[in-house]
């Protein structure tokens, strides 16, 4: 080897393998690294509280509806229920006697109300429109306004009978009363030939009623001239006498004509019955109607009252109990027992809830980002990133002082839905700004805020 690389050697180790090139150099280098760092990187300003998952709404608030016992408690926290699932049966008492009560007088009503309009419907038909035999009566009463009509119909049929029979009778009488005057007539012409024939001394027929009085005339004219005048007063005294009987028979032909006018009624009757019982049955059917009504709002009044006997879900939801009550059998009416809260893989959304203290609050505002951290059921790490929505302007006092309420409203994804519930406690992070860490650094020695 030759011994200029020999010294060549040796003035670079010498030259650069010395305390300057292996501690001071690479220290200014550090430092000046550092310092062009603190000056451009930013840190992030923020404060931390303790912060639980709450629902960004609640469905509903589960109240007691009545003072009676709970013998059913279906209420379990963060227990999914779905729609109309039972969460609490109270002990019945004589609301639920009332409420059959009333049921059966309904439906007796309305049975009463059906075979009321089947007796309506046989009125109108005329003929028995009831399927089977009712027990109101109803059906008796239709039978009884049949055997009426049938009554009316066989008074008049008699009366009719009986006016045709006297009818008749008149009739016959005065057929009677008419030959017995032709007969009258008869006589009065054959008396009064005779007179005529006595007075001119003319031939009579011996089938003349006044013959004998002719005869004896026509004998005693030669000695006793005065005959003559005896003869024609006895045939002037029969003429009177048939006139008088004459008369009297036209008098009573005159009054045996007279025709008695048959009954025409019948169908007025019946149908002046049919429209009182049709009447009749209106408005037994308007006071049932009426009946019909009061009972539906009594069994609307007991089926609210047996509601209260037991509650049920009104939504699909998460229970979340009221911790004051939820050992409690007996709780007073309007009490709270718990919430609803929505599904969580439904909603997709829920609030984070801090309080900070007053000193604190005047450092957060709303839209600024929050991170929050919890540890699930699993013991796997959850960190949820949202802003705040919300900051009480009073503060909430407790023992421990003033404290604000502040809540961020974050949406969810489908696997941190399945790995969070309601209740689960963790760090809430609030990020106030930014700083480079060299004048985070100087505040901090100065103290400054």
């Amino acid at each position: 080897m030759q011994s200029e690389f020999l010294e060549s050697a040796e003035f670079y180790n010498r030259r650069y393998h010395n305390f300057s090139s292996y501690v001071i150099l690479p220290s200014f280098i550090l430092l000046l690294f550092l310092l062009v760092f603190s000056i451009f990187a930013q840190k992030e300003v923020s404060l931390s509280a303790g912060a639980t998952i709450e629902p960004a709404r609640i469905i509903a608030s589960i109240q007691s509806t009545s003072n009676n016992k709970i013998i059913n408690n279906h209420l379990v926290e963060n227990k999914l229920v779905k729609q109309g699932d039972l969460l609490i049966q109270y002990q019945e008492g004589a609301e639920a006697i009332q409420a059959e009560n009333v049921s059966n007088q309904l439906e007796m009503l309305k049975d009463q109300k059906v075979q009321l309009e089947y007796l309506q419907a046989s009125l109108q038909a005329g003929s028995d429109q009831f399927p089977k035999a009712d027990k109101f009566g109803y059906q008796e009463m239709f039978r009884d306004y049949l055997n009426q009509t049938s009554n009316l119909r066989s008074n008049v049929l008699q009366q009719n009978a009986n006016i045709s029979s006297q009818n008749a009778a008149a009739s016959q009488t005065q057929v009677e009363l008419g030959n017995l005057i032709g007969e009258t007539q008869s006589k009065i012409k054959d008396y009064q030939k005779a007179k005529s024939a006595i007075q001119t001394d003319e031939q009579l027929e011996s089938t003349n009623l006044g013959y004998g009085i002719y005869q004896s005339y026509q004998v005693t004219k030669e000695q006793m001239p005065e005959s003559k005048q005896t003869a024609i007063s006895q045939v002037d005294a029969q003429i009177a006498q048939l006139e008088s009987v004459l008369a009297n028979y036209r008098v009573q032909y005159a009054g045996s004509g007279v025709q008695q006018a048959y009954s025409t009624g019948l169908g007025s009757q019946i149908e002046s019955l049919k429209s009182q019982q049709l009447a009749k049955v209106g408005q037994e059917l308007s006071l049932l109607e009426q009946k019909i009504l009061e009972a539906e709002s009594g069994k609307k009044a007991q089926v609210a009252l047996l509601d209260k006997g037991q509650i049920k879900a009104s939504e699909d939801g998460i229970v979340h109990l009221n911790p004051e009550v939820s050992q409690s059998s007996m709780v007073a009416e309007g009490t709270v027992l718990a919430q609803l809260y929505p599904v969580l893989e439904r909603e997709g959304k829920v609030k984070l809830t801090a309080y900070i203290s007053s000193k604190e609050v005047a450092h957060v505002k709303i839209g600024h980002e929050v991170r929050f951290t919890t540890v699930n059921d699993a013991h796997k790490q959850v960190v949820l990133r949202s802003k705040i929505t919300s900051i009480d302007t009073n503060a909430t006092k407790t023992e421990k002082g003033n404290f604000f309420k502040l809540e961020a409203e974050t949406d969810l994804n489908s696997e941190n839905a399945e790995k969070i519930r309601y209740g689960l406690e963790g760090r809430m992070t609030m990020i106030t700004g930014k700083k480079s860490f060299l004048r985070f650094y100087l505040d901090y020695l100065l103290k400054q805020e």
